[in-house]
């Protein structure tokens, strides 16, 4: 059934209404906008050459993908293409694709702050880049850029805020530019819409009424309709409880969301042991091998009990009729929610939140004022039954009031970055020398830039593929680089003195060869002020490798 703010959103854009900010429910089908955009941009009239969709995850674009694609095959719309683009699936890497392009926010934000994410070694390595290109495909595209609460990640008052930066300044050069742009979410605390606002107003743009479509705007009663007749209840619980639950529900579709990819995997072995459900139960987390996870994906129609982190959270369209979850902040907690009961079908669904004992859960995560006061919200909540929209309706406007208590939208505006990046773009001047001097003083332009490659050497040695690793912080990648030493450098960039590093080749792959790096090249390496993934492109490191990676429960 056609969605009456999704259509009134689609009338803004066509009107030039720039940018649109779309705040509407879970479930609600906020993707179908990327849809008609890109069904449009083969029209004539239409200002726009192709729609980027831009996701803080890559996990989303490979779902977020697959659906766009499955959608197009049942429209017969042979003619408008759907791309994924990221470091790990180059369908389109200079955004030169006609039709609709996936990405992540990391990959976008390279792009249009001239860095191409695909010739980011080349330029690290060898100073040079072409990346006029992305840029002008940018600008002659629409932007989507979903979850923005996501992107933005203001989880934690103590982070420094780079995906933040980075998303205000892009809102920022877009509109200027006269981008068609729309910023889309269910959970978008008004913090940021407040940010969003000051960040134009200095650039001459106002923001009013017109450019902000929120639920509640104009009535869909055909969706509300559907949405009131389920039934949600939430409840408090301790971890022990966990199993019995379990028992209770069995033959319900499950699913547990854990804040640590560590609980997650924890508590997935101790469900095999007690309760059995090996066929029937899946773990889902960033650290799986890029294969096993889409598999993992793919098979969550069929099982009883899926074990996650936040990649769940949004994108995933998937029903479950039970949630258990780790404490968190209402905007991730709404998110979660909004998996519950979400099919047409589904008419009534049960959440459980587990206490707040002490910080293990969130600490690292989240905030510990924005998690304890949403802890206070959903056990004042507890024991009721509610209306599905109503209780995320109730939800949203405790979101409101927890942010509005610790988050100031001026001072949480990372002004530094935000001038970086904004003269990188305006100055014409400043090339491919002056951004890669930026993105390696400022660590990156996301939170996620430090992510650092780890392949499986067991699986490379037989074929090698992009699919057999997965993504580690920092930190991480420098305890295995300490403890495993083995790398993967590709033979066409290596140094020519790599026998002063190399202390062992062990597979000649094609391309590539798997080493094991010499004690004093680690100590090089760690004791770096540089962030890892530029020092180890210097010496032409594709990636770290370990021998093995567990094909259930991944790199822990």
């Amino acid at each position: 059934m056609p969605r009456i703010l999704i259509e009134e959103t689609l009338r803004r854009l066509d009107d030039g209404i720039n940018p649109l900010i779309v705040k509407l429910p879970t479930g609600y089908g906020k993707t179908s906008i990327t849809l008609c955009a890109g069904l449009a941009c083969r029209e004539t009239g239409v200002n726009w050459l192709r729609v980027i969709h831009v996701l803080p995850m890559r996990s989303i674009v490979d779902d977020i993908e697959l659906r766009l694609s499955n959608y197009m095959q049942k429209l017969g719309s042979a003619k408008v293409r759907v791309y994924k683009q990221h470091m790990g699936s180059p369908m389109s890497p200079f955004y030169c694709g006609r039709g609709i392009i996936v990405t992540t926010l990391d990959t976008f934000m390279m792009n249009l702050f001239k860095v191409p994410a695909s010739e980011f070694r080349k330029l690290i390595e060898l100073g040079y880049s072409h990346y006029d290109i992305p840029r002008a495909n940018i600008y002659s595209s629409t932007v989507v850029l979903d979850e923005f609460h996501l992107l933005s990640n203001i989880r934690s008052l103590d982070d420094e805020l780079k995906s933040l930066a980075s998303s205000l300044a892009a809102v920022r050069v877009l509109c200027e530019a006269g981008v068609p742009l729309v910023i889309s979410t269910a959970t978008l605390p008004e913090v940021l819409v407040e940010a969003i606002r000051s960040i134009l107003k200095r650039a001459g743009i106002e923001i009013d009424e017109q450019n902000v479509l929120m639920w509640g705007d104009l009535k869909d009663s055909v969706f509300e309709g559907s949405v009131r007749s389920k039934r949600i209840s939430l409840g408090i619980i301790s971890e022990h409880e966990i199993v019995k639950l379990l028992k209770e529900n069995f033959g319900k579709k499950i699913l547990i969301v854990m804040n640590k990819v560590e609980r997650a995997t924890k508590l997935f072995r101790e469900i095999h042991q007690i309760v059995g459900l090996r066929s029937q139960a899946i773990l889902l987390h960033g650290r799986l091998r890029e294969d096993i996870k889409k598999e993992r994906v793919k098979e969550i129609d069929d099982a009883q009990l899926v074990v996650a982190t936040q990649v769940i959270e949004a994108g995933v369209d998937k029903s479950f009729d039970v949630l258990i979850t780790d404490p968190c902040p209402l905007d991730r907690f709404i998110q979660r929610a909004g998996r519950i009961a979400r099919s047409a079908e589904s008419k009534e669904g049960s959440i459980y939140v587990m206490e707040l004992v002490d910080d293990e859960p969130y600490s690292g995560v989240y905030s510990e004022e924005l998690t304890k006061d949403s802890v206070k919200v959903l056990e004042k909540l507890s024991g009721e039954t509610f209306e599905k929209l109503e209780f995320e309706e109730i939800l949203v406007r405790e979101m409101e009031q927890v942010y509005g208590r610790y988050v100031d939208p001026d001072s949480i505006i990372p002004h530094t970055r935000l001038k970086v990046l904004n003269e990188l773009d305006e100055q014409p001047l400043l090339g491919r020398n002056e951004a890669r001097n930026a993105i390696i003083r400022l660590e990156g332009f996301t939170d996620s830039f430090g992510i650092v490659t780890v392949f499986d050497a067991s699986e490379i040695s037989k074929s090698f593929s992009y699919e057999f690793c997965v993504g580690v912080s920092e930190d991480t990648a420098k305890r295995l680089l300490e403890s495993e030493r083995m790398v993967l450098i590709r033979e066409k960039l290596k140094k020519k003195d790599s026998s002063e590093y190399i202390e062992e080749v062990k597979t000649d792959l094609e391309g590539f060869k798997l080493v094991r790096l010499k004690g004093n090249i680690i100590k090089k390496l760690l004791s770096s002020r540089e962030p890892l993934t530029i020092s180890l492109l210097k010496y032409g490191v594709e990636g770290l490798a370990v021998e093995k990676i567990d094909p259930i429960e991944g790199l822990i």
